[in-house]
């Protein structure tokens, strides 16, 4: 009996949970932010003529900054800002998801050991907002070696963000490991076609919608019972095929 009411209980407060309207708060750096990484094509941003990942309507923050680390994105003053926006989503009673995703800066400012305690508090401080933290691996460097692999200047970076995932009992999103197996099966031409000019780091318009329904994707699988047709996110057959059979869409 015991054990019934408490599988009962289980599925009423999963229900409860996902039957709060959401939002979602992206954090993160300029793989992350409006200008040169995922966020727009996850948000959408009607100026940009990007169509988003998400339901018409849902509020999506995407508070990322180029250039920065999960040590000066603190210290700079960003995570205030963002720790505002979570609160007044809350406040509302939505159910409001965090994306976290850091590495491309913190290899040059410090060791993944100092990335990994950032992260922890930033995880930490997150769920005692009543929020939901969604750790996300950094996304790919498109950098490819002459044997047509891609040089994984990452793996450290993107390890320990796991790492914090499992130690803190968070949602882990693999976009490093996604968007390095996906861009490899395209391929040093075809996925050149997603990011900014000659660079290796930074995505256009078309990486955005790329990279972001990448994200989404990432997101419902990992959320499982609490994601399938109850995440706020729309369905795009065509590009999440293409993904996931190493296709390309442009």
């Amino acid at each position: 009996m015991y054990r019934f009411l408490t599988i009962a209980s289980f599925f009423w407060l999963t229900a409860a949970a996902v039957s709060l309207p959401a939002s979602s708060v992206l954090i993160g750096d300029s793989t992350t932010s409006i200008s040169m990484g995922w966020g727009n094509g996850f948000c959408g941003n009607e100026d940009a003529g990007i169509r988003g990942s998400l339901e018409p309507k849902t509020p999506c923050f995407n508070t990322a900054v180029p250039s920065t680390s999960t040590g000066t994105f603190v210290s700079k003053g960003h995570w205030k800002k963002s720790v505002k926006i979570i609160k007044e989503e809350v406040a509302k009673a939505r159910r409001t998801i965090v994306t976290i995703q850091f590495g491309h800066n913190d290899r040059n400012r410090g060791t993944v050991e100092s990335m990994g305690r950032n992260l922890t508090t930033m995880v930490n401080q997150i769920k005692e907002l009543k929020a939901e933290p969604v750790l996300v691996t950094p996304l790919v460097i498109r950098r490819f070696g002459k044997d047509g692999k891609i040089a994984d200047e990452l793996a450290p970076w993107a390890e320990e963000t796991k790492t914090v995932a499992r130690e803190t009992k968070t949602h882990i999103l693999d976009l490093h490991g996604a968007s390095l197996k996906y861009c490899e099966s395209l391929g040093d031409e075809a996925s050149r076609r997603l990011y900014s000019g000659t660079g290796a780091v930074h995505v256009n318009n078309k990486g955005k919608i790329v990279f972001g329904r990448m994200v989404a994707d990432l997101m419902n699988a990992d959320f499982g019972l609490l994601g399938i047709n109850l995440l706020p996110i729309v369905p795009n057959r065509e590009l999440s095929y293409n993904i996931s059979h190493g296709i390309p869409s442009y």
